[in-house]
């Protein structure tokens, strides 16, 4: 058993082998790449199966995916009988396509070439502040996806599939039946608010976000049985959000940008929020010393991936929210890795 898990949660083992297990994690995140990019878990639930026959359906070299499935069935993901045969894990389970918490997607995001190129200038990066991706291709990461469809659909379903972890955690711990109407800002496909009106009989929700995002939400919102009770709005949420809703939400948005861009948020919102209204914004805070190991890793994402992007600490959502027009009134955790941070009109 390695000394370390796919989690990251450090497991019995000396040091040595505990860092030597850090500094080849690399390989198993590649690994799970190459096995999403085949499909071998969409395959392997037809039924268990040996590399060469994986391989012929794929068009993959028999050997080569051995390799790799043997490396993955070690840790968990796969599983390998005595015969060589392989079959699906809960773990593989997740990198199926079809699935319900699905992360195949979320595995092909973090393998694109040019994510895994920006992260071999993670040094540059540390020097200078500057994300990766924006070096690799010439642009904020939202712009690139904005000009690369094929990337900004599997950008999109990651988000879907990272939502689907947390949107339960949320609707559990947050009583959002006090509200009539919330808008979801930049709320990608609506899988989040869908969760929200689910579990929210009496709301109605507007999804608002970039007109190209907005063009492919109506057909997903009509598949959850919501169509009656979300309206679709598109615009730039940093001129305009739609105007006079009780709440105003954002998931995974504001860990995106700068204090800067940040502000042009706030203060689009500020303007449309009535006297009484709410702003909610779930987003993992950075907690102080050892703790909060996952909120810390995608901080690193951010600095990588995302220009100006970072996760923040409570210190700093209160001076951030202050700085818009906000006063931050409370912090509702959740089991998940994320917090709801509800603020008002300052």
């Amino acid at each position: 058993m390695n000394s370390i898990d796919l989690g990251g949660q450090a497991s019995a083992g000396t040091p040595a082998t505990r860092l030597r297990d850090l500094i080849a994690g690399f390989v198993l995140s590649r690994a799970v790449y190459a096995a999403s990019s085949f499909e071998i878990a969409d395959l392997l639930a037809k039924s268990p199966s040996d590399a060469q026959t994986l391989a012929r359906v794929c068009g993959a070299d028999a050997g080569a995916l051995y390799r790799v499935l043997r490396a993955l069935a070690s840790v968990g993901v796969f599983a390998e009988d005595e015969n060589g045969k392989f079959s699906n894990t809960p773990m593989s389970e997740l990198l199926r396509s079809e699935v319900a918490g699905s992360l195949r997607a979320l595995s092909m995001m973090y393998g694109d070439d040019d994510v895994w190129a920006a992260w071999g200038l993670i040094r540059n990066s540390v020097r200078t502040g500057d994300a990766g991706l924006n070096q690799v291709v010439g642009m904020h990461a939202f712009d690139h996806y904005a000009r690369h469809p094929e990337k900004a659909k599997i950008f999109d379903q990651a988000m879907v599939s990272s939502s689907s972890l947390v949107n339960r955690a949320l609707t559990e711990a947050y009583d959002f039946s006090q509200f009539g109407r919330m808008v979801d800002v930049a709320g990608g496909y609506g899988s989040t608010l869908c969760a929200v009106l689910k579990a929210t009989p009496g709301l109605r929700g507007v999804l608002y976000d970039m007109p190209h995002v907005i063009a492919n939400a109506g057909a997903r919102i009509a598949e959850q049985g919501l169509a009656d009770r979300c309206e679709l709005a598109a615009g730039n949420m940093f001129e305009s959000v739609p105007s006079g809703a009780d709440a105003y939400f954002m998931k995974h948005i504001l860990h995106d940008w700068d204090d800067a861009a940040c502000g042009k948020i706030l203060a689009a919102i500020r303007a449309a929020i009535p006297a009484h209204g709410r702003l909610l914004v779930s987003e993992k805070l950075i907690q102080p010393g050892p703790a909060g190991y996952y909120g810390k890793i995608t901080d690193l994402v951010m600095l990588v991936h995302n220009q100006g992007g970072r996760e923040r600490t409570e210190a700093e959502y209160r001076e951030l929210f202050a700085r818009g027009g906000f006063k931050l009134i409370r912090i509702v955790p959740t089991v998940a890795e994320h917090s709801l941070l509800e603020a008002v009109r300052a």
